[in-house]
């Protein structure tokens, strides 16, 4: 062994740097977060089939598309607090076999009602483990890479919608709308597995005081990156870290205590406004290319039951640009700082859907899509960075379970809202955005 350092446990991470060890750790929250955005462009796509196949009404498609986030609603800001009292990765082990499980039972249901209570269930299990599992990818990184690390939850969600995408591209000609509801959790089955293999953030540990255990993962963490062997005596923490139960209560305190009351208001009202829009355009976008209104043709909405090969592959397309929206988020936040890109993001994601509902005729609507979508993945980075970036590693996990209750109320308004204004109008619809 090297010699013994006795060291705060910021410090010793920062030591440990970011290497195999560190995505190895991240790899898991990505995929949930992965599945999570999967999961709900799920419904976007099966949603317009089931109207048909199920003859369902405007209400009852609703109550299906919207079931899901509901859920997550509910149980999210409830909920989340738990990852601060138990620790990040059982929540998030929970959370992920939950949604696995219901996922691959949706795939053999027979009945409307079926479909919409496992729903229900799934929203309730990703409830339980997203914000545990996001601010545990926020909490093993250094500094240097925290943004990278807590952009687990923007940057997979874009890719996970890219993987619905791809799976409905080649799946749905042969195994319906089932093949994808099937095909999409058994595509993310390592995701508990990863889980259950990994250990507890060393600094949830270190703060809980289970000083001992958090040593051991740093230590572990040091010999994957690549640092040696070498034995970690981490210093005590104080009387506001080993806070042992921490709840909405003892958040608030601690929120007052750090004078961060405002920047805790303002990162839900980023969470709740960023949701709204991207929901919006999320269940939009299937309907608007599936209806003919960026080629010139319109069908009448009866018959556009069934996605074709073309409409797919622009899905597909298009979702790609969430994951580049979110990477060219990162690197501005780098070279141009937190307040200028998030500034920047939020009036470019205004102003694009406003120039596509005044200016663009159907033909280059498309190219607006691709540029709206990745300027709505970026956007909705904000509240993820700043709560990481803000919030005491006590209440971090009960903060980003508010955020995202913020959050999943202005996705249940914009769901319903691209119901029912697409039926009235698919430009006013998109022109909501302003």
């Amino acid at each position: 062994m090297a010699e013994e350092d006795r060291v705060h446990v910021n410090v010793a991470l920062e030591e440990a740097g970011c290497g195999i060890g560190t995505i190895l750790y991240m790899l898991g929250p990505f995929l949930f977060c992965c599945l999570l955005g999967a999961e709900i462009f799920v419904l976007a796509i099966v949603g317009p089939i089931l109207r048909c196949d199920w003859n369902l009404d405007s209400f009852s498609l609703t109550a299906l598309q919207i079931s899901t986030t509901f859920a997550m609603m509910c149980s999210t800001g409830l909920i989340s607090p738990l990852g601060d009292k138990f620790g990040r990765r059982p929540m998030a082990l929970i959370g992920s076999t939950g949604v696995i499980l219901i996922g691959i039972l949706c795939a053999f249901i027979t009945a409307y009602w079926q479909l919409l209570t496992l729903r229900l269930l799934m929203g309730l299990f990703f409830g339980f483990g997203i914000s545990p599992a996001v601010v545990l990818s926020a909490e093993m990184p250094p500094k240097k890479y925290r943004a990278l690390g807590m952009s687990g939850f923007a940057l997979a969600w874009g890719i996970g919608v890219c993987i619905c995408g791809a799976i409905s591209y080649f799946v749905m000609d042969s195994y319906g709308w089932k093949g994808l509801v099937l095909g999409v959790p058994v595509i993310f089955l390592p995701c508990p597995i990863l889980f259950a293999c990994t250990r507890e953030s060393p600094r949830f540990d270190f703060y809980r005081g289970a000083g001992k255990r958090a040593e051991k993962t740093i230590q572990n963490l040091y010999k994957l990156n690549g640092k040696g062997d070498k034995r970690i005596n981490l210093e005590e923490s104080n009387g506001l870290e080993t806070l042992k139960n921490a709840g909405f209560i003892a958040t608030y305190k601690i929120l007052q205590t750090t004078q961060n009351t405002k920047n805790s208001l303002f990162i839900m009202i980023l969470g709740f406004s960023g949701q709204f829009c991207y929901y919006l355009y999320t269940y939009i976008m299937p309907k608007l290319l599936n209806e003919g209104y960026c080629s010139g043709e319109t069908v009448v909405i009866k018959e556009s039951c069934e996605f074709d090969k073309k409409v797919l592959s622009e899905i597909a397309a298009i979702n790609v640009a969430e994951p580049v929206g979110v990477i060219a988020t990162l690197l501005l936040l780098e070279f141009i700082g937190r307040r200028k890109t998030f500034i920047g993001g939020a009036v470019v994601s205004c102003l694009l859907p406003i120039a596509a509902y005044f200016c663009v005729g159907n033909a280059y609507l498309l190219a607006f899509l691709l540029l709206i979508c990745a300027s709505n993945a970026g956007a909705g980075l904000a509240s993820v960075v700043l709560i990481n970036e803000y919030m005491p590693t006590v209440i971090r996990s009960t903060m980003s379970g508010m955020e995202r209750l913020s959050a999943w109320i202005g996705a249940l308004i914009a769901i319903i809202a691209a119901e029912f204004i697409f039926n009235i109008s698919p430009r006013i619809a998109l022109g909501v955005f302003q």
